[in-house]
């Protein structure tokens, strides 16, 4: 399974000090914004982001847990974002927003919290470049393992990100195809080492 690290997990103080022994180990790192109104508010801004872009060599993708997040998706696909998530009953048009963040360069994943079915996101599909799936309320909580089955109702085409408390033995659970990839956290930030903690997976 291909691993993103999770950048909001990471001791704000030291990101950089903190990635470098798991880059190796990484697809991609992940980039959470959050507004204090979908989400509790968190400070991951566009500075980091900036010096993230210019310091490592991987592709950075972000996870919009905010209101109205038309003109900040727009923002971070000009700064050079792979793909940019945002929650459709957070804006007013939702197929609109997936076309343009397609258009200003980066592609557009629709995010589904848990209580979002996805049937009731089926029309978007056909515009989306892949979904973003949590097994977490927006900002925290309990990890609802439910969740992880959700991904089996989505067109086997469209990539699949698993975002919220993901940990090594979830890896079983999940569709594991090419275009897939988990967000992990606390799990690659805390102990054991990130090397142990990744090779059970990249195996």
């Amino acid at each position: 399974m291909k691993i993103s690290a999770s950048v909001y997990a990471a001791d704000q103080r030291c990101v950089m000090a903190q990635l470098i022994p798991l880059l190796p180990h990484l697809e991609s790192l992940h980039f959470d914004v959050m507004d204090g109104h979908f989400a509790p508010v968190f400070g991951l801004n566009q500075t980091l982001f900036r010096q993230l872009r210019h310091s490592v060599d991987l592709p950075i993708d972000v996870h919009l847990m905010i209101r109205h997040p038309q003109s900040w998706a727009l923002r971070f696909a000009e700064m050079g974002a792979r793909w940019i998530a945002f929650h459709p009953e957070t804006c007013e048009n939702p197929l609109a927003l997936l076309r343009s963040i397609r258009d200003y360069g980066s592609r557009a994943y629709l995010a589904l919290s848990p209580h979002v079915t996805v049937p009731s996101v089926r029309h978007l599909l056909d515009e989306a470049d892949g979904v973003l799936i949590l097994s977490t309320p927006p900002g925290g909580g309990a990890f609802i393992p439910e969740m992880l089955a959700k991904a089996r109702g989505l067109p086997v085409e469209l990539p699949v990100v698993h975002d919220g408390k993901m940990q090594r033995h979830h890896a079983g659970l999940l569709r594991n195809l090419p275009g897939d990839l988990v967000v992990m956290g606390a799990a690659l930030f805390g102990t054991p080492p990130p090397v142990v903690s990744l090779a059970p997976i990249k195996g």
